[in-house]
């Protein structure tokens, strides 16, 4: 790694953004910061629990799964359209006839070809 990334630029955008994060150094800001805290959770009402909030996201948690279920079934019913029709069509479809077969019939006589058949084999 070179030390080339490291100009006078960056040092001086690091100064500035320490001097702009760092830690008040006044204790009265601390004290205040741990009163405020301290407030807030005398504050908070007893009476509220944690899983009242998770009752407000009931219905549309539970939306949300019949919608991923509804979506999830579809594409299984389609995978097995896609999947019964292709298995359909491979059975009632002609099976292609080899270009070999073709071609010995033809270079060997009508009353030959299953003579050579069976002797080929």
């Amino acid at each position: 790694m070179t030390h080339d990334r490291w100009t006078s630029g960056d040092a001086e955008l690091t100064n500035a953004l320490r001097a702009l994060y760092a830690p008040p150094a006044d204790e009265a800001y601390w004290d205040s910061l741990e009163s405020r805290i301290l407030a807030h959770v005398a504050q908070k009402d007893e009476g509220t629990v944690w899983w009242a909030e998770v009752v407000e996201m009931a219905r549309p948690g539970l939306a949300a799964a019949a919608a991923l279920i509804f979506a999830a079934s579809l594409a299984l019913a389609h995978s097995r359209q896609v999947e019964v029709s292709s298995a359909y069509a491979s059975i009632i479809a002609p099976v292609p006839t080899s270009m070999e077969a073709s071609a010995k019939a033809a270079s060997v006589g009508d009353g030959d070809v299953a003579l050579h058949t069976i002797i080929s084999r």
